[in-house]
C-alpha cells in the first residue's frame, strides 16, 4: 500500500529564521535539571557548547562546568538485536570540532540562561550556537547531509479536524501520510498544524548541523473509535509501507491509543529505525534491551516504576491507619488491604506492573486480604459486549466490602465503572493509585464519580505543570505559532507530542554532527545522574543499559470541589509539599497525610482517557 502525501510543490530545505523575542516563562512540564553532556571520542574532539555571544564578535568565555564534565556516557551498547540500517557494532565515529562562531557568524541559534542552554526548557541541552562544517552527509537511515525524516505516528481517532472531532474526518485519514515538509493545500487538521508549529520550533531552536528535521505525520490503517480493529497485522502492515515509502530515522509515537504499540515498535527497531515515546505507558527495561539503542522512553520503566510505588505503598501505607476513609467509622483503624488491577491484553505493560509492583509490596509485609480485576483499561466506557453493565465492578465492590477493606491499592488502569458501584452501596474506601498517566491527570480525574474518588492518593512520576499555560509545550506553540487558540493548546498538550519530540531532538542535538545509532546512544547515556529539587523538573538520566529517563515521583491527593485554573474547573491534583520529588526507595517516613493539606498546589497537568 503506498502513502499517500498531501501539498504543494514548494519543499522546505532550510528552518525558518528564528521568531521574535521570548518573555521567559515558568518552566513545567515533564522536565529536567541535568547538565547535558556530549559524547567524544578524544579530548580534542569535544563538542564544545557557546553561550550567547557578546555584541563584538569576540570569543564568548565558556563555562568550566560544561566543558570540565565533558564525558562518553556507557551504555550495554547499540549492537545486537534491531541494529539494522545503520552502524551497529562498529567503533564509534569520529566527531569534528564545532566551532564557536567567531567572526561574521557567531551564531545561529539562540540560547539562553547561564549556563547557556538551547531553549528555556531544561531538559534542553547545553547550547551549540553554531555549526559550519561537515555533517558527514547520509550517517544513517533516513538521514543525508540535509534533512533529517521522521515520522509522528497516531491513531485516526487521535487526529482532530478542522471544527470537530467526527467519525468522518478519522475515516480519511487512515493509512495516509502527510508531509510536513511542503506547504499544505487547504485546511488542514488542527494536528497537522501544530505539527507545523512543532517542526518550526524544534528546528529553529535546536542545533541539528545544517540538517533540516522534516515531519511527516502518519495515520494508523484503523478504524474510528473501534478498538479490535487494530490487529498486529495492520500495525506490521503500517510498518513496512512507512519504511518503503518514508524510510524514516526515527518514529514519535505519542498517540498510539488502539494498542499493540509494541507490535509497530518491534518492526521498525528491527530495521535500525529510533523509536520515542511510550503511548502504551512504561515498558519492562528488558524491552529496551533487546533493541539497546533503538527505543527511548522518557517515562521510567516498569521496573522504576513499581519501585517508586511500591517503595510508596510500603513506607506511607503498610502498617499505619486509616486517615481518609469517607466511612469516617473506619478511620483510625489498622489498615485492610484491598488489590485492583487490569487483566487487558490489549495494555501488557500494565498487568506487568501489577505482578511486579505486588511482589514488592508482599516482600515489605503487606497483607491484602482481596484482589480484584477488570477487563479493559484506559477507557471512560469499560463495559464489553459480554458484559454491558460491568458486573465485574459490582462483584468486586461487594468483594472489598465484604472482606472489610478499608484501602484498595490500584495499581494502574484507567477506568471509571468500579466508582458508580461503590457509590450505589455507599462504599468509600482509600483509594492508593500508581500513577499511569491517565489516572494522576486532572482530566480523567473529572470523569471518576466523586464521592469514590474524594478519598483518592497517587504516588506518580508527573511534575507540577504550573497555573497559566507557562509550560514549555505551550511556549513552543506560541513562539511558532503567534495565532494559536487557548483550546488547540490545550487539546495538543495535554498529549505528550512536545516532551516526545524534545527528547528526539536532544538525541539528535548531542549526538553531534555524525547523527546515527551510537552517537544518539553515547550522547544520552553522558547525561549526570543529579535529582531534582523542583517540581516542575523530574530527575531524568540513563543509567548504563538503561533507555528510560524519569528517575523521581510525587505524591498527590484529589480535591473534589477544586478549580484548577484557565484550563478547566473541577476537582484536581493536590501535590503534597508542593511537589516535592523523591527517588524510589527515598520517600519519608509516616502516613500518606503526613505534610498534606487542603491548601495544598493543584497541579496543572492533565491527560484525556479514551471515550
Amino acid at each position: 500500500m503506498a502513502v499517500r502525501t498531501e501539498g504543494a510543490d514548494a519543499r522546505m530545505r532550510r528552518y525558518s529564521p528564528l521568531l521574535g523575542g521570548l518573555v521567559a516563562l515558568a518552566l513545567a512540564l515533564f522536565v529536567l535539571p541535568s547538565a547535558l553532556n556530549v559524547p567524544m571520542t578524544s579530548p580534542s574532539q569535544t563538542l564544545e557548547f557557546a553561550p550567547i555571544p557578546p555584541e563584538d564578535d569576540q570569543p564568548p568565555p565558556q563555562d568550566g562546568a560544561n566543558v570540565e564534565s565533558l564525558s562518553l556516557g556507557s551504555s550495554s551498547g547499540p549492537a545486537g538485536d534491531g541494529a539494522g540500517g545503520g552502524t551497529a557494532g562498529l567503533p564509534p565515529p569520529s566527531l569534528p570540532d564545532v566551532p564557536l562562531g567567531t567572526g561574521d557568524r557567531p551564531t545561529t541559534k539562540r540560547c539562553v540562561g547561564n549556563p547557556p542552554r538551547q531553549t528555556e526548557d531544561p531538559l534542553s541541552p547545553p547550547c551549540v550556537a553554531y555549526f559550519d562544517g561537515d555533517n558527514g552527509g547520509s550517517t544513517y537511515r533516513g538521514v543525508t547531509g540535509d534533512e533529517v525524516r521522521i515520522i509522528v505516528y497516531l491513531d485516526a481517532t487521535y487526529t482532530v479536524g478542522p471544527e470537530s472531532d467526527t467519525a468522518e474526518d478519522n475515516e480519511e485519514l487512515r493509512g495516509r501520510c502527510f508531509d510536513m515538509g511542503i506547504e499544505p493545500e487547504g485546511q488542514e487538521t488542527i494536528t497537522r498544524r501544530y505539527m507545523r508549529a512543532f517542526q518550526r520550533y524544534f528546528n529553529d531552536r535546536y542545533q541539528t548541523y545544517d540538517r533540516f528535521v522534516r515531519f511527516f505525520v502518519c495515520h494508523a490503517d484503523s478504524t474510528a473509535n473501534e478498538t479490535p480493529s487494530t490487529t498486529p497485522e495492520k500495525r506490521r502492515a503500517d510498518a513496512a509501507m512507512h519504511l518503503a515509502n518514508v524510510d524514516p530515522f526515527a518514529v514519535v509515537m505519542s498517540q498510539i491509543r488502539h494498542g499493540m504499540a509494541d507490535v509497530y515498535t518491534e518492526a521498525m527497531a528491527r530495521e535500525g529505525v529510533l523509536v520515542f515515546g511510550s503511548p502504551s505507558g512504561s515498558q519492562p527495561a528488558e524491552f529496551y534491551r533487546r533493541f539497546p539503542g533503538l527505543v527511548w522512553s522518557y517515562l521510567p520503566s516498569i521496573e522504576e516504576l513499581a519501585r517508586l510505588y511500591g517503595s510508596y505503598v510500603c513506607t506511607r501505607v503498610v502498617g499505619h491507619e486509616v486517615v481518609d476513609s469517607g466511612n469516617a467509622e473506619v478511620n483510625g483503624q489498622p489498615r485492610r488491604l484491598g488489590w485492583l488491577s487490569t487483566t487487558d491484553p490489549a495494555h501488557p505493560e500494565l498487568v506487568l506492573f501489577a505482578e511486579e509492583a505486588r511482589r514488592r509490596i508482599d516482600a515489605c509485609g503487606a497483607d491484602i486480604v482481596e484482589e480484584g480485576t477488570f477487563p479493559k483499561a484506559g477507557s471512560v466506557t469499560q463495559r464489553q459486549s459480554s458484559d454491558p453493565v460491568a458486573s465485574y465492578a459490582t462483584r468486586n465492590i461487594a468483594a472489598f466490602q465484604a472482606e472489610r477493606v478499608t484501602t484498595i491499592l490500584w495499581a494502574g488502569g484507567y477506568e471509571t465503572d468500579h466508582g458508580k458501584a461503590a457509590d450505589a452501596v455507599g462504599y468509600y474506601p482509600e483509594l492508593i493509585i500508581a500513577g499511569d498517566g491517565l489516572l494522576d491527570g486532572n482530566t480523567g480525574g473529572l470523569y471518576q464519580n466523586q464521592n469514590w474518588y474524594a478519598q483518592a492518593w497517587t504516588a506518580t512520576p508527573a511534575v507540577r505543570v504550573v497555573p497559566g499555560g507557562a509550560d514549555p509545550c505551550r511556549r513552543a506553540i506560541q513562539e511558532a505559532e503567534p495565532n494559536a487558540g487557548e483550546r488547540d493548546m490545550d487539546r495538543i498538550c495535554s498529549f505528550s507530542y512536545y516532551r516526545d519530540l524534545r527528547q528526539l531532538f536532544t538525541g539528535i542535538q548531542v549526538a553531534g554532527p555524525r547523527l546515527n545509532l551510537q552517537t544518539v546512544d553515547q550522547g544520552f547515556h553522558a547525561i549526570p545522574g543529579v535529582p531534582s529539587d523542583d517540581p516542575t523538573v523530574a530527575a531524568c538520566f540513563y543509567n548504563p543499559g538503561d533507555y528510560t529517563c524519569v528517575k523521581d515521583g510525587t505524591q498527590e491527593h484529589w480535591d473534589v470541589p477544586a478549580n484548577t485554573g484557565p484550563s478547566h474547573t473541577g476537582g484536581c491534583w493536590r501535590m503534597v509539599e508542593a511537589g516535592r520529588r523523591y527517588v524510589a526507595d527515598g520517600w519519608p517516613a509516616g502516613n500518606i497525610n503526613e505534610a498534606a493539606t487542603p491548601s495544598d498546589v493543584c497541579n496543572e497537568y492533565s491527560a484525556t482517557p479514551v471515550f
